[in-house]
């Protein structure tokens, strides 16, 4: 793994735990969504996204659009949780184990979601974000994580 990745993954993760954390305030997660902003700027580049698009992807809101799938497949490879053609288990769980380093309930479930979550594939990249985004969040849902 390069280190441009490694440093971007990281940073990835520690915005999702800002915005994800439950106890955080407003004024965090607005600095964690801002974060997040700034490392999508490659990815709303090279797939023409807008703002609006950016948000939803901020705001966790499931893709609707061509362009919206497209910029969340480009984050998903960006981060290593899918190769354009595949969910990577491996790389699912590298992330969740950085965000749940201290909760090994979460990680346990993390593995149990990336377990269910194997073998999602569609040979359209963009259709793809929208199958492993509803796998992910469908597997969450049933161990009671919500966004």
């Amino acid at each position: 793994m390069n280190s441009k990745f490694y440093f971007v993954a990281v940073c990835f993760v520690a915005v999702l735990a800002v915005v994800k954390a439950e106890q955080s305030d407003e004024e965090m997660k607005e600095r964690g969504k801002d974060m997040l902003r700034n490392l999508a700027q490659d990815c709303k580049e090279k797939e023409k996204a807008s703002d609006d698009d950016v948000e939803s992807m901020v705001e966790d809101k499931m893709p609707e659009t061509p362009v919206q799938k497209c910029f969340i497949s480009c984050m998903q490879q960006q981060f290593g949780i899918s190769d354009g053609k595949t969910f990577l288990k491996d790389g699912f769980i590298q992330i969740s184990t950085m965000i749940f380093k201290k909760d090994e309930e979460k990680q346990k479930i993390a593995k149990e979601v990336a377990e269910e979550c194997d073998g999602t594939a569609n040979e359209d990249r963009c259709e793809l974000s929208v199958d492993i985004w509803t796998c992910v969040k469908s597997a969450m849902e049933k161990r009671g994580i919500t966004s």
